[in-house]
């Protein structure tokens, strides 16, 4: 069914019963079966409503949205999810983890961490199309951060359309304390090092996003505005994962560097 230039598998009513069984199983760390083999007619569409439906309940209870993240921006990612394009959620308050605080393994159900470039944004971002020259200017700093990533499914073999409806993966995130201009950094060339338990996990530069993490923002600014919204002036925004994400156990420690930054260390127990 289609309703303007949006195409729908799924009804209101089942996007809400989703969306309500999602929530739930966050709130249990019990996952449910994969969306797309229970409901194999949903669409990107239906995902984006689910999403929304989802972020409803939760701020119902009190969650208050503070960001976006934007997922599967690497070629690779989307070779391997089978779409052309990536995929966005929201950040909530409450699941920033503070610079030298644990991440409790507990918490979550198959958590992956990923190294990214955030952008905190200078001003709120409206028109009809946003260039990347408006996410230059636009943005206030950009800082080193950790995603760790979630899944309410019992395994991470997923597609797009049960990661979209799944808030993208949002689960927990840290931002790095020393903060610079977009403009004193290259974001393309700008290189990150992983470490875990003290050993190398790997090495990559801002390319792996999309060409650069500027390139995603954009994709996201303009995404939102399809969407009836946009980036607004405070909004932390994930940028992308800059290596392939990596699967966390109690004990996990990462350490995160990137040109011109300290290193920033996310601990797991």
């Amino acid at each position: 069914m289609k309703n303007g230039n949006r195409q729908y598998g799924l009804d209101t009513g089942l996007h809400k019963k989703i969306a309500a069984a999602l929530y739930q199983a966050e709130k249990t760390n019990r996952p449910i079966p994969l969306l797309t083999e229970a409901y194999p007619s949903i669409t990107q569409d239906d995902a984006y409503a689910i999403q929304q439906e989802g972020l409803a309940l939760r701020m119902a209870d009190g969650a208050k949205i503070v960001g976006r993240k934007i997922g599967i921006t690497s070629r690779g990612m989307m070779e391997q999810m089978h779409c052309d394009t990536p995929d966005y959620g929201c950040l909530l308050a409450h699941t920033l983890v503070q610079e030298g605080s644990p991440c409790r393994r507990s918490e979550l159900n198959i958590p992956i961490v990923e190294g990214e470039l955030a952008f905190i944004m200078g001003e709120d971002l409206e028109g009809d199309v946003i260039t990347q020259a408006d996410i230059m200017n636009g943005t206030a700093w950009v800082l080193p951060c950790f995603e760790v990533c979630d899944a309410r499914y019992p395994a991470w073999k997923v597609t797009v359309r049960d990661t979209i409806s799944d808030n993208a993966g949002a689960s927990r995130f840290m931002i790095g304390s020393s903060v610079r201009k977009l403009s004193e950094i290259r974001p393309r060339n700008i290189g990150m090092i992983i470490e875990k338990n003290g050993e190398l996990l790997g090495s990559a530069a801002g390319a792996e996003v999309m060409g650069s993490p500027v390139n995603s923002v954009t994709w996201l600014a303009n995404k939102l505005l399809e969407y009836g919204t946009c980036l607004r002036k405070g909004d932390i925004v994930l940028s992308g994962a800059f290596l392939a994400a990596d699967p966390a156990e109690a004990g996990d420690v990462y350490t995160l560097t990137m040109d011109g930054y300290p290193p920033l260390t996310l601990r797991f127990e």
